[in-house]
C-alpha cells in the first residue's frame, strides 16, 4: 500500500492531539485533492512581505497591482484566484502597515519521523518592529492551526532555525493567520512564540511517528473496506 503523506499543515494540526482524538481527525481526512491551492500566493510571498531578493535589489516596494496580476496569471480557477487574492491583499497591506522589510534566506526542511520532511517557514528573514524574524503563513479558512498546532510549528521552527544555526539563536518566530470577515475579507494577525513552552525534538519526533502509524492504519482500513465492497459487487446475481 502506497501511503500518501499528510499535508504539513494537517500534520501540525493533528500531531499534538491525544491518541484517540488524533485517530478521529485522521479518519476525517479526505484523500481527494483540495478544490484549490494557495500556491499562487506563496509564489509571490517574498514580494508580498517586501523581501529584497539579492544584491541587486533596489529597495522599491513591489506594487500590489504587479502581485495581483501574477496571482491571477498562475491561478487555475476563479475560486483559486479569489482565495489567493483575499489572503495576498490582506497580507500585503498588513506588511506595509507594520513596515516589514527583509532579505531572502533559505532553510532546509527538517527530517522528522520515519521518512518525513517538514517546512514551516517562508524563505526569508523579516524585520518586524526592529527584530529579525522568520514567518510561517497559515492561509486556511478552516482547519487552521490551533494553539497546540502553532506550538508544534514553533517547535519545529526552533529546531531547524535556532538550534541548527547558533547565529540565529535569538531570532524571532512568527505565524500569520487570517480571520474570516464579511465579503471575503481576511484579517491577518501575527502570533509569536514569546512565552510558549516549546516541544523538544524527541517529543516532536514521537508525535509524528504515532500520527503516521495511525494514518497507515486508517488507510489500510479504507483499502480493506474498498476491497470488500468491490468483492460484493462482483458476486453472482441470484
Amino acid at each position: 500500500m502506497k501511503m500518501r503523506p499528510l499535508p504539513d499543515l494537517d500534520l501540525a494540526r493533528i500531531a499534538p492531539m491525544p491518541r484517540e482524538q488524533k485517530r478521529r481527525a485522521l479518519e476525517q481526512m479526505k484523500l481527494a485533492w483540495p478544490p484549490f491551492s494557495y500556491g499562487p500566493m506563496r509564489r509571490s510571498a517574498l514580494d508580498i512581505l517586501n523581501i529584497q531578493a539579492g544584491p541587486l535589489a533596489t529597495g522599491t516596494r513591489t506594487p500590489w497591482q504587479v502581485i495581483e496580476a501574477d496571482i491571477r496569471a498562475h491561478s487555475k480557477s476563479s475560486n483559486e484566484t479569489n482565495a489567493n487574492l483575499c489572503v495576498a491583499e490582506a497580507l500585503y497591506f498588513f506588511a506595509e502597515e507594520r513596515k516589514f522589510t527583509g532579505r531572502r534566506q533559505e532553510f532546509f526542511a527538517l527530517p522528522i519521523g520515519v521518512s518525513e520532511k517538514v517546512t514551516y517557514w517562508s524563505p526569508a528573514i523579516v524585520v518586524i518592529d526592529g527584530r529579525p524574524s522568520v514567518l510561517f503563513i497559515d492561509p486556511r479558512r478552516t482547519r487552521k492551526l490551533s494553539a497546540d498546532g502553532r506550538r508544534f510549528v514553533f517547535s519545529v521552527m526552533h529546531e531547524r532555525i535556532r538550534v541548527a544555526d547558533p547565529d540565529l539563536a535569538q531570532i524571532g518566530l512568527g505565524i500569520i493567520q487570517f480571520a474570516n470577515l464579511e465579503d471575503d475579507v481576511r484579517a491577518p494577525s501575527l502570533h509569536t512564540d514569546d512565552g510558549i513552552d516549546l516541544i523538544d525534538f524527541d517529543t516532536l519526533d514521537s508525535m509524528v511517528r504515532e500520527t503516521y502509524a495511525l494514518w497507515r492504519e486508517v488507510l489500510q482500513e479504507r483499502e480493506e473496506d474498498s476491497r470488500r465492497r468491490a468483492a460484493g459487487r462482483r458476486g453472482p446475481l441470484i
